[in-house]
């Protein structure tokens, strides 16, 4: 089992797939592949926020460890996912409150 697949399952604790699958709005069957090392590719940024939500700091930093991420990837692929551009201080000129005095 990978890490990955371990942190899944500790996370998930004692609810069974289903109910875990239920709180975080995933699918059953993403779960299990999540658990059985099963997946065909990296779990979408959307579904890797939605396990970091469920998780302790401590497994979260774990959690991304096993997909080699670090916080800073996340949010940046969280934003492209979701159409943001980058919208650090630099990017946006500064520190993002021009005009706004």
């Amino acid at each position: 089992m990978s890490d990955f697949a371990a942190l899944v399952k500790q996370i998930r604790g004692d609810r069974s797939m289903a109910e875990f699958a239920n709180e975080l709005g995933l699918s059953h069957a993403a779960i299990s592949r999540y658990e059985s090392g099963k997946r065909q590719q990296e779990p979408e940024d959307s579904a890797i926020a939605k396990l970091l939500s469920a998780a302790t700091p401590e497994q979260a930093q774990e959690l991304l460890r096993a997909l080699g991420m670090d916080v800073d990837q996340l949010k940046a692929a969280i934003l492209a996912s979701n159409g943001v551009a980058d919208v650090t201080p630099t990017a946006v000129g500064g520190n993002g409150r021009e005009g706004k005095e």
